[in-house]
C-alpha cells in the first residue's frame, strides 16, 4: 500500500498542478450531479446567501451548486491555479480564487462544501481550521469523503487481501496514492468541534451497488488490482476476490462499451481508448447499454433506500454552527 507523503502545502500544489494540466476531474456524471443537488437542497438554506465550494477544482460541482441555490453569491477555491484558471474560464458567472489569495480574506459563508477534500489534504487539522476561518458565524457545511465505516463491498474486498486495510489511516489498499486517509464520522466531526461545528446528519453510499457503479466506471487496473486473489490472505478470501473479479469485468466492460459517446477526462492513449470503446459499442451495444442502465438504477435504488445505513464507503457529513 503506498501512500505520497506530502510535508507541506507547496508540495502538494506542485503534485495538483500536474495532475490538471493533465485534465484531472474534468468531468462528474449525472448521478453524482444530481445527488449534490438533492443533498443541498434537503438543508432548507434560505433563499439569499454566501457559498462556498472549497477545494474546487475544475469548478464542475460548483456549477451544481449554483443550481441548487440559484438565489445565491457562490464561491469556489482551490490550491491549484490550473484548476482555477479552467474554472474561471467555463464558468465566468461563479468566482473562483487561488487560496491564501488575500483579496477574498474576508469572506464569509453561510455554506460551505467540499467534495472528497479531506482524504488529499497533507494536513486535515490545517484544512478545517482553513474552512472554518471562511464561516459565517451561523454556517452550515457539507462534507462528502470516503469512510473507513466497516461493511461496504470495498471493504469486504480489502479485507479479504493481506494488510488490505491501514491500521493507521483507515485507507484501502487500491487507492489513489494521493489519499492521505479514510476518516471515520466521528473522527471528522472532531476536525470541526473546536472551531463549534456539530454533526446534525450523515448520509452513506457504495454499501455495495453504488461500489460496483463505481468501479466499473473506473480504470481497468482498478478493476484488476481490486480483486486480484495473488494478494489474497488466504484460499477462501483468493476465491471471493476471484468471484468478483468475474463480476467486475463483465459490468466494466459494458459501461466501457456504452459510454463510448460521453465526454471523458483526457489523459494518455484518449484517442486509442476512444476507437476501442467506439469497436465495443458497435459489437456489444445490444446488451452493454441495458447492463449499465441496470447497474445505475441500483446504484440509485441503493441511495434511496440505504442512505442511512453507516456500512458505505462514502460518507455525506452535514455540520452546524451557530
Amino acid at each position: 500500500m503506498e501512500t505520497l507523503q506530502f510535508s507541506d502545502r507547496q508540495d502538494s500544489v506542485r503534485f495538483y498542478e500536474d495532475r490538471y494540466a493533465h485534465g484531472y476531474m474534468g468531468h462528474w456524471s449525472v448521478f453524482e450531479k444530481a445527488r449534490l443537488i438533492n443533498l443541498v437542497r434537503e438543508l432548507q438554506l434560505p433563499a439569499r446567501g454566501v457559498a462556498l465550494d472549497f477545494g474546487c477544482g475544475r469548478g464542475i460541482f460548483t456549477s451544481v451548486i449554483r443550481e441548487a441555490l440559484p438565489g445565491w453569491r457562490i464561491f469556489g477555491c482551490d490550491i491549484s491555479a490550473e484548476a482555477i484558471a479552467w474554472a474561471k474560464q467555463h464558468q465566468p458567472d461563479i468566482t473562483f480564487f487561488v487560496l491564501g489569495d488575500k483579496a477574498y480574506d474576508n469572506l464569509r459563508a453561510d455554506f460551505i462544501h467540499s467534495h472528497h477534500v479531506l482524504e488529499h489534504t497533507f494536513n486535515a487539522e490545517i484544512t478545517a481550521r482553513e474552512m472554518a476561518g471562511y464561516a459565517a458565524a451561523a454556517c452550515t457545511m457539507l462534507h462528502s469523503f470516503p469512510c473507513d465505516h466497516p461493511g461496504s463491498l470495498e471493504y469486504q474486498l480489502s479485507e479479504a487481501v493481506k494488510n488490505g486495510i491501514d491500521p493507521e489511516n483507515g485507507k484501502f489498499f487500491f487507492e489513489d496514492t494521493a489519499h492521505q486517509r479514510r476518516l471515520s464520522r466521528k473522527k471528522a466531526e472532531a476536525l470541526f468541534a473546536g472551531d463549534g461545528f456539530k454533526g446534525v446528519d450523515a448520509s452513506y453510499a457504495n454499501q455495495r451497488a453504488g461500489a460496483v457503479k463505481w468501479i466499473a466506471e473506473s480504470d481497468l487496473a482498478l478493476v484488476l488490482n481490486i480483486t486480484d486473489s495473488r494478494l489474497a490472505r488466504d484460499a477462501a478470501a483468493a476465491a471471493f476476490l476471484k468471484g468478483w473479479r468475474r463480476k467486475l469485468l463483465f459490468r466494466w466492460w459494458c459501461h466501457f462499451a456504452a459510454t463510448a459517446f460521453t465526454p471523458a477526462d483526457r489523459g494518455r492513449h484518449y484517442r486509442l481508448k476512444r476507437v476501442i470503446q467506439f469497436l465495443a459499442f458497435v459489437s456489444c451495444f445490444w446488451f452493454a447499454i441495458p447492463v449499465n442502465r441496470a447497474m445505475q438504477r441500483a446504484a440509485l435504488r441503493e441511495w434511496e433506500t440505504d442512505r442511512k445505513k453507516e456500512n458505505g464507503s462514502d460518507l455525506f457529513l452535514v455540520l452546524r454552527r451557530g
